[in-house]
């Protein structure tokens, strides 16, 4: 009977045995899979703060770059201003100039100067597009210096001499052509053409398609003086908006760079047309157009006669 008791009791322990043996085996299988489990959310955790990490790095050089551009705004406003001031006697004709400088200061950059025997305006013209004559003494001439967009739609300085009896509708005409960035390739004297004469250096400053205003000279195919020698016509992009005359055998023109605008519905931008921008300024401070004659017909002409 003792015997049978102590066989029951080592079978129960043996099975106890076991028991506590699996449950430590499947507690030591649970706890390596929360440890597998674990060290997969670490390494997911790990990853997506590297992530967080390279775009903080990315961000923090985005922020040191803006950080720069903004010390360095100070210095740029600074330098605008002070191109801002520069007077436009200071700045030559022909020059480029950043259109931020004009726009918000157009007042400073369309002027018009009186003409003086021996200054820099009157030594140049002297003795070419001007000489002593009965008709228009130097006090009726005004020189102007104005901003235009040229063909590149850069911001260039021009310069017309024009009568002082229209000197500040041309000055308003120009203003407005300007807000509207409307294009004029170049605006240089007459003179920066000279060939010896007012007709061959108009011709020259055609050929160069540079717009222009005062020359005393005598109108083409006529034996009268031109308004230009008055000061009181202007030709715009003449290339663009040529002189034409019709004979029996068609249209006729002098200039070869001005072929393909004999046609004009060809498009180009520059092609003055009735009721376009350019002629409804012009024509609001009271110019007439050669574009509405008859024959010949002047498509680059403006002029106001009184």
């Amino acid at each position: 009977m003792k015997k049978r008791k102590k066989n029951i009791i080592a079978s129960v322990l043996l099975i106890v045995s076991y028991v506590i043996l699996i449950c430590a085996v499947l507690g030591l299988s649970y706890l390596n899979y929360l440890n597998y489990d674990t060290n997969n959310q670490l390494k997911e955790e790990i990853g997506i703060l590297r992530e967080k990490n390279k775009a903080l790095s990315d961000e923090v050089v985005q922020l040191e770059k803006e950080k720069e551009k903004i010390e360095k705004l100070p210095e740029e406003v600074a330098n605008i201003e002070q191109e801002r001031l520069l007077s436009l006697e200071t700045l030559e004709v022909g020059q480029i100039v950043d259109e931020f400088m004009v726009i918000g200061s157009e007042e400073q950059y369309f002027k018009s100067y009186e003409i003086l025997e021996g200054d820099a305006v009157y030594n140049r013209i002297n003795g070419k597009s001007y000489y002593a004559n009965d008709n228009i003494s130097l006090s009726e001439l005004r020189y102007l210096k104005l901003a235009h967009y040229n063909f590149e739609h850069k911001v260039q300085i021009g310069e017309l001499i024009v009568n002082a009896a229209i000197a500040e509708d041309v000055l308003h005409v120009f203003r407005e052509l300007f807000e509207i960035e409307y294009e004029i390739q170049s605006m240089y004297l007459v003179d920066d053409y000279w060939m010896g004469d007012g007709t061959s250096s108009d011709s020259n400053s055609i050929d160069h398609n540079n717009t222009s205003a005062f020359c005393y000279r005598e109108a083409t195919g006529s034996g009268k003086l031109s308004n230009h020698a008055f000061g009181r016509a202007i030709d715009i992009n003449p290339q663009q908006n040529p002189y034409v005359w019709y004979t029996e055998g068609g249209a006729n023109w002098s200039h070869e760079n001005a072929s393909m605008y004999i046609d004009r519905t060809c498009g180009d931008s520059h092609v003055i047309v009735e009721n376009d921008a350019c002629y409804n300024i012009f024509k609001k401070y009271g110019f007439s157009w050669g574009g509405l004659w008859t024959n010949p017909i002047d498509y680059q002409h403006f002029e106001k006669k009184e």
